[in-house]
């Protein structure tokens, strides 16, 4: 039976590398935002939906691949059902997948993409993996690959991980490949690797090796190639946890060209740390806080082989080498309960080079647990404070811890508070237990500061339940901003949306809709916390969140040269809006006007008053100005004002008169 699931694994390997591709690219940021996400979020009980990004650099046509690896198999393993959209970074674009299939797009420019799959596997064993690839329009041209496996719903890890990776050697030649189960807490029941050459179908090594069964091999590798290596590790069922490495070092001996350690279903990494050289001790505690755990696990793992390990609470010593050192955990909480405990490294003598604690909880209980590392500044009084917010209703269930030098420190609370610390200085971790309302979720905050103070040493918001995410959005200037929710409507829309804004515990702003908030901020850390309702029916849903400064107001001048004529002539409008889109004239003229432009008024004989209003994302503004219009000069009559023409001879009579005087005279 192992040899045909190790068959059907090797199959996968080949599926795999047919849509493998270089690199994977990480999302270009809008340097305009503060926070642009889109993204697809899943209510309890569905399997968590997968998410990948990647950039086109030229326009063009592309195609998008979709895959059921469990499919191709034999037997079939098909998947109960899968779906996919393409989004860049604020709409769908294309017509989203409801099965294995092709997507069609054009991007007129170059920008970055996302690509959101929810699936469910099927009933048979291996159901689940699939793969991606995007390539130009005819195929020929591989840009970008994704592998990947869903699992069941995210209270409950798979049992089976698919590691797609690449690496290249700094030289070549022959290099040593190694696989090792850890056998933590229990040995896997499958482990298999593949190299391959980027884009080459042909594996170049497969261990176990085919005829020795051996997790070992050697293998020559060029230095400047690009080397894909792939494994699956599967645990058994019932324990659901496993822990495994793999490394690619030169067969000389040196720095490994490729090395990790995974873990598989239930194990949990719970933190690494760079140990100083000498006798140390591996110390795991019980914190029986809320509960006693029903069991507790531990392994120190460093260059993939265990340095020692634990299988309940305790103290093991070992020798450290200056190098780092992984420690990964397998806690159990009691039935519909919730548990926690600690894990130290420390050498003989001085201080724990690495103190963290963990809680765990039963999720058939509808709890959920939270663990927040932060430190302490100095030794002195500290206060950690808990907000269990109503938005959109309060927690049914949230209660903190503190833990400091592996034990709880201070008295725990239950509700809304605070824990009164006399703090270490170094490393601090707080426990919630959490439960929300299953339908609406609810929210609570986490944050830490001196005694007397309101400074936040640290501060993390939580979203608990329903569909949830919490961004955090770094705002450097005071000012208005602006968030935006938008819903895009996959696979379905949501039947709710709640977007909060929450600081230090305290709620800045809120909206139970899709749509916009604005807040007033000054400089600091917030957090953007959604809480979602998708359909009833896919349970998983699809959107884009944007932060950025609020758009300025518009601002114009406006004006009438001249702004006083006589009866009958005219005045040119002069205007220029700034942060504007469009104008409105009104009063005096109509019709839309360009947001800068003159207009000559037509010929006036009276008063006119001409209104112009403009528009932008800001808001919008109106100004008016008024041309002044000089009556006409009024006729004669009435033993009023002399008829110009009488006037003109009347002068012209008195200037001949003198002349004929003026003779007259002459001749005396």
């Amino acid at each position: 039976m192992k040899n045909l699931l190790l068959a059907r694994l090797r199959l996968l390997f080949v599926c795999l590398v047919a849509y493998l591709l270089p690199q994977h690219a990480a999302l270009a940021a809008d340097s305009t935002l503060l926070l642009n996400d889109v993204r697809t979020i899943a209510t309890a009980g569905v399997p968590a939906p997968l998410e990948y990004q990647f950039d086109i650099s030229d326009p063009g046509t592309y195609v998008v691949t979709l895959s059921d690896l469990g499919a191709l198999q034999t037997p079939a393993a098909p998947l109960a059902s899968v779906k996919m959209a393409l989004a860049d970074t604020k709409a769908l674009v294309g017509t989203p997948l409801t099965a294995p299939g092709t997507l069609q797009f054009t991007a007129a420019t170059a920008g970055s993409y996302s690509l959101h799959l929810v699936g469910v596997p099927g009933s048979v064993a291996g159901s689940g993996a699939i793969a991606i690839k995007v390539t130009n329009a005819d195929g020929t041209k591989l840009l970008y690959g994704f592998s990947d496996a869903f699992g069941p719903p995210k209270q409950v890890p798979s049992n089976t991980t698919v590691v797609d990776d690449s690496f290249t050697v700094p030289a070549t030649g022959t290099y040593q490949v190694s696989l090792s189960d850890l056998n933590f807490p229990q040995a896997l029941t499958l482990l298999t690797l593949g190299i391959f050459s980027d884009g080459v179908p042909t594996p170049l090594l497969i261990l176990p090796d085919p005829t020795t069964q051996s997790l070992q091999g050697s293998v020559t590798l060029q230095a400047g190639v690009s080397y894909r290596i792939f494994v699956i590790g599967q645990a058994d069922p019932t324990a659901a946890a496993g822990l495994y490495s793999t490394s690619v070092v030169a067969a000389g001996g040196g720095s490994p060209a490729f090395a990790r350690t995974v873990v598989v279903g239930n194990s949990y990494k719970v933190g690494t740390q760079t140990l100083t050289a000498g006798p140390h001790n591996f110390v795991m505690t019980d914190l029986q806080y809320p509960a006693a755990l029903a069991a507790l696990q531990g392994v120190v793992v460093s260059n993939g082989q265990v340095a020692q390990s634990l299988t309940a609470g305790g103290t093991a010593p070992f020798t450290a080498t200056a190098s780092a050192y992984d420690v990964y955990a397998l806690a159990t909480p009691a039935a519909q309960s919730a548990g926690s405990y600690s894990i130290q490294l420390t050498p003989q003598t001085g201080a724990a080079e690495l103190s963290l604690a963990r809680a765990v909880a039963d999720s058939t209980a509808g709890l959920t647990a939270f663990s927040f590392d932060t430190s302490l500044p100095s030794a002195g009084a500290y206060a950690a404070n808990l907000q269990n917010f109503s938005a959109p209703v309060p927690l049914t269930t949230v209660k903190m811890a503190a833990v400091q030098a592996g034990a709880v420190t201070g008295t725990p609370i239950t509700a809304t508070g605070a824990i009164t610390l006399n703090g270490a200085a170094g490393p601090l971790t707080l426990l919630v237990i959490a439960q929300a309302d299953p339908t609406l979720g609810g929210l609570f905050d986490v944050n830490v500061t001196a005694s007397g103070s309101t400074s936040l040493i640290y501060d993390m918001a939580q979203p608990v339940g329903a569909a949830s995410s919490s961004e955090k959005l770094s705002i450097t200037a005071a000012g208005s901003y602006d968030i935006v929710a938008t819903d895009l409507a996959f696979p379905s829309p949501f039947q709710s949306f709640v977007v909060t804004v929450t600081q230090g515990g305290n709620l800045i702003g809120s909206i139970n809709t899709l749509g916009k908030l604005t807040l007033t901020a000054q400089p600091g850390n917030y957090f953007v916390n959604v809480l979602a309702r998708p359909s009833d029916t896919d349970k998983v849903g699809t959107y884009n969140l944007t932060a950025a400064a609020s758009p300025s107001a518009p601002t114009l001048t406006f004006s009438a040269s001249p702004t006083t004529i006589d009866s009958g002539k005219t005045s040119v409008l002069t205007w220029e809006a700034t942060n504007a889109t469009g104008c409105v004239a009104s009063g005096g003229w109509s019709g839309s006007q360009t947001v800068k432009n003159t207009f000559t008024t037509p010929v006036l004989s009276s008063s006119t008053t001409y209104t112009l209003t403009c528009s932008g994302d800001g808001g919008q503004t109106s100004q008016s100005v008024t041309v002044t219009v000089n009556p006409p000069a009024k006729g004669g009559g009435g033993g009023g004002s002399i008829d110009s023409l009488l006037l003109i001879a009347l002068l012209v009579a008195l200037a001949g008169r003198s002349v004929q005087r003026s003779g007259r005279t002459a001749r005396i």
